[in-house]
């Protein structure tokens, strides 16, 4: 949305916009508003459980719907189902019973999937999606590989693994998830995909969308932080600090590289040949980790990035600027500017997942009850389009980023609410009506992760009365 020049000081980009373009439409919100009432959130978390668990063998499709843009979503894309396994597993309500059997179904897909022999010739864990409902891999041309998956995966996995645990089935979780023996499931599914990491978290990759390669994106590696970090833990655990060791020393080379490759001192890029792309925001929020608090949700580099999209985003979408005409809050966030997909449009996963960032300040600021230092309050205030200055207590700041996070919700809720809450792909930059896919699953994910991270700040900030 705007043009690059290079600085002539520090060589830090800079970006100006031609005269009458805005430069965000951000609309600040002063109170809390509920985006979503329980019984809303349950119709959606009906319609997301509809797509798991694909006729009892574990598959998730990524939408049942066969005539998209980009043809047939009805696959088990191996990063989806991992991002759908562990949304399930940190939203669903009641205790984890009531979800074992789904949960268990994906474990016995993924230990089949990662047996398979494969048919273009790759790893079978860089495959990106495979066949519904018996999990062939899809032999059909496409970008491969693709090396999140399994990061993405162990994630899930080690979360699944501890819940069984704790609740006695520690003989399940060695018979399928860390065998402590490479002869039997590669040693487990957990240690298998982890394993891959460490051998090849460099390689040369297609990036979540699936259009362009390169061996560095931002969301892979902290993804893949993440996932080292719990394999380190998950190894401990289950008495194998030989793997837990192998997984530092992997850890410790994605971290020597992830700020310096990535924040470029405006914001935290994908890559060197897209900078600004959604995927940063998804990945702030799934490669988070507190044991480092690398880019932590109120971070000086948080808030220059989100400033940064806020501008692009305002003015990528007309629809956008229509929202904040009407006085709509929040702000519409698609995958990247100038994106050519079904015509470049916001997209449902991109701006729950901007919800879900807000609204993870807001506990982070209640979890530490501290603020900001006055440089970065500035920032935020720039990228809320706040008209006055941020609070200085915490409590009243952490109230500030929830009523923002609820006004990106309640944007989105404008434009959801006609297909009766039917979550789809994206969103008509021009109409906004909703678009693409039909009921895809990563936008139900998303927008049950901002809702839990809604409740989990209420919770939190009654706590603190």
């Amino acid at each position: 949305g705007c043009c690059w020049q290079s600085s002539t000081t520090s060589g830090t980009p800079w970006c100006f916009y031609g005269a009458g373009q805005s430069t965000s439409c951000f609309g600040f919100s002063s109170a809390a508003q509920e985006p979503f009432s329980e019984s809303e959130v349950s119709t959606m978390r009906k319609y997301f459980m509809e797509n798991i668990n694909i006729q009892g063998k574990g598959g998730i499709v990524a939408a049942p719907d066969y005539d998209t843009p980009g043809g047939s979503y009805y696959y088990h894309w191996m990063r989806d189902g991992a991002l759908t396994m562990r949304a399930l597993q940190e939203t669903a309500p009641g205790n984890f019973s009531t979800i074992e059997g789904t949960v268990k179904s994906y474990i016995q897909w993924v230990v089949n999937a990662q047996s398979e022999s494969d048919p273009n010739n790759i790893d079978v864990r860089t495959e990106p999606k495979f066949e519904l409902p018996n999990g062939q891999v899809f032999a059909g041309a496409w970008c491969r590989p693709q090396n999140d998956g399994p990061g993405l995966q162990a994630t899930s996995l080690i979360m699944a693994a501890r819940s069984l645990i704790a609740q006695g089935e520690t003989d399940y979780v060695k018979q399928y998830l860390w065998t402590g023996d490479s002869s039997k499931y590669h040693g487990g599914a957990i240690k298998y995909d982890l394993d891959y990491v460490v051998s090849s978290y460099s390689t040369n990759t297609c990036d979540l969308w699936e259009e362009i390669r390169d061996p560095d994106f931002f969301w892979n590696r902290i993804t893949m932080k993440k996932a080292m970090i719990l394999g380190i833990q998950f190894a401990n655990e289950m008495g194998d600090s030989a793997a837990a060791a192998t997984y530092q020393t992997t850890l410790n080379a994605i971290n020597a590289t992830l700020y310096k490759n990535h924040w470029n001192g405006a914001f935290v890029q994908e890559c060197g040949a897209r900078t600004m792309d959604s995927a940063v925001i998804v990945g702030f929020n799934d490669g988070y980790d507190a044991s480092d608090n690398l880019f932590y949700p109120t971070s000086m580099e948080v808030a220059k990035t989100v400033s940064s999209y806020n501008t692009m985003f305002c003015n990528e979408y007309s629809i956008n600027q229509a929202d904040t005409s009407k006085g709509l809050p929040g702000v519409l966030y698609g995958r990247y500017s100038h994106d050519s997909y079904a015509g470049g449009n916001p997209w449902v996963l991109s701006t729950g997942a901007l919800a879900q960032l807000l609204y993870r300040g807001a506990s982070y600021i209640v979890d530490t009850n501290t603020v900001p230092t006055a440089d970065v309050l500035a920032l935020w205030k720039m990228a809320l389009n706040s008209p006055s200055d941020l609070p200085t207590t915490p409590a009243a700041l952490a109230q500030v980023f929830f009523n923002n996070a609820d006004g990106v919700m309640l944007r989105l809720r404008q434009h959801v609410t006609a297909r009766a809450f039917h979550l789809d792909e994206q969103i008509d930059r021009n109409t906004g009506a909703q678009i693409s896919a039909e009921d895809l699953t990563w936008s139900y994910a998303e927008v049950l992760n901002a809702m839990h991270q809604r409740g989990v700040f209420l919770a939190k900030a009654q706590g603190k009365k």
